[in-house]
């Protein structure tokens, strides 16, 4: 079939989003996964998804849930299971022979839109996403005996920042290029590098990107990337005739970046794309099936660039000028320690405790005592917030920061989840002073 005129545009402007809303599913060896949209895959010929494991009824199904709301779908596999992320929701299903089981149980709508979806660990994950007035990079979780998606706090996280074009690795996630914005304070501008969250640490970090002979102030001003991740690339399309643009191949265990000189975009108007192992499998304008191997083309493209980790140096000088100015803070840093800041301390009046302590104080009274969740909620003040998943991600926040406190005052946690043996259902928090 010949997709032509505004069902072109239409299938084109689909999978743009489809494409550049997924990290991908895992790091596994088997790397199997379909994109598609409400809708989109039907009467193209292909009967046949992921080697006959995904039923036609299962697409069907989807269908007619989404049918007035038409979204995109990520359909993966975790262990022996396939399960499809649903876009733009927290809908998570496990497919089960001709039926689908939506493991999600809450009903919460509208921040999740163009979250990167992916699996590692044997775990689900979701990262990032934005919405009418800001964007943010928060790590979600699928806690699969609740049904719900919980907040994972990562350090460094950049502020009011999102991306769609991110990878993982075996040693964590990147995110390139991307914007940080947030319209209550005026904030709109792109981002010409990126950050990597280091998966050990979940910390964020700053990256490097450069491709020869090419301003990145070009590449993202330009925008049009059409992109996708397989098992060990990351790769992206484009028309916009930039030197050392093109179909370009980042290698996600080194970082290198490799260019191949082609400016088709069929994938993009396709209204489905399979991926298996390094192999695309999508439909061509004129109907016909494409495969196309992301390895050979590997084997014929030229090294043009690299991502990588920023090294940590002060002021982005050199690290051996970072080396001489750290010993020159820490001298004078020692000299304001010993000749100033003991007579201040005599001299000042004692400082008021933080308001940030102020949950400990009210916490301390209970010490051995097992807090059921709504009695936390209210000492900690959230128990008046309506919705159930909002206030389970504000007392997550809380309980991590007042266990940093009191680890730094204490040396050990303060509030310890625990579970009563007889029914593993309910969370318990225990404070132990």
């Amino acid at each position: 079939m010949i997709f032509q005129g505004e069902k072109m545009k239409k299938n084109a402007f689909l999978l743009f989003l489809l494409l550049a809303c997924t990290v991908g599913p895992s790091l596994a060896a088997d790397y199997n996964a379909l994109y598609t949209f409400t809708r989109s895959w039907k009467d193209k010929g292909q009967n046949d998804f992921l080697e006959g494991r995904l039923p036609r009824a299962v697409l069907d199904s989807l269908d007619k849930i989404y049918d007035k709301s038409p979204y995109r779908y990520l359909i993966y596999e975790l262990g022996s299971k396939l399960y499809v992320q649903v876009g733009c929701t927290f809908d998570l299903y496990e497919v089960n022979g001709d039926t689908l089981v939506n493991k999600y149980v809450y009903f919460n709508r509208g921040y999740s839109c163009a979250s990167n979806s992916f699996v590692r660990e044997n775990t689900h994950y979701m990262l990032g996403g934005h919405g009418f007035w800001q964007s943010q990079m928060d790590l979600l979780t699928f806690d699969e005996l609740h049904g719900s998606w919980e907040l994972q706090i990562t350090k460094n996280q950049p502020d009011n920042y999102f991306s769609q074009f991110v990878y993982q690795n075996s040693k964590g996630v990147f995110s390139l290029f991307g914007t940080t914005f947030n319209q209550r304070y005026g904030i709109d501008s792109k981002n010409l590098q990126g950050y990597f969250l280091d998966w050990k640490t979940k910390t964020w970090q700053e990256i490097e990107v450069v491709i020869e002979g090419l301003s990145l102030e070009e590449l993202v001003e330009k925008g049009g990337l059409y992109y996708v991740q397989t098992q060990d690339y990351a790769f992206w399309a484009s028309t916009s005739g930039l030197k050392n643009i093109g179909w370009n191949l980042i290698e996600k265990e080194t970082g290198k970046i490799f260019y191949y000189e082609s400016k088709n975009v069929d994938m993009g108007l396709s209204p489905f794309l399979e991926i298996k192992g390094n192999v695309l499998h999508y439909i061509m304008p004129s109907g016909e099936l494409k495969v196309l191997d992301l390895a050979q083309i590997r084997q014929k493209s030229t090294e043009v660039g690299y991502v990588k980790v920023k090294e940590a140096a002060a002021f982005g000088i050199s690290s051996s000028w970072a080396y001489i100015l750290f010993f020159v803070v820490v001298a004078i840093g020692w000299l304001i320690v010993k000749k100033i800041l003991p007579k201040k301390k005599m001299e000042d009046p004692e400082e008021k405790p933080s308001q940030r302590l102020e949950p400990i104080q009210l916490l301390l009274p209970y010490s051995g005592q097992l807090l059921t969740t709504e009695t936390l909620d209210q000492l900690l003040g959230i128990d008046t917030q309506a919705n159930f998943d909002s206030r389970r991600m504000k007392r997550a926040r809380l309980i991590n920061d007042i266990n940093e406190q009191y680890l730094a005052q204490a040396g050990k946690e303060l509030i310890v989840r625990d579970k009563k043996p007889e029914d593993k259902r309910y969370v318990f928090y225990k404070i132990q002073a």
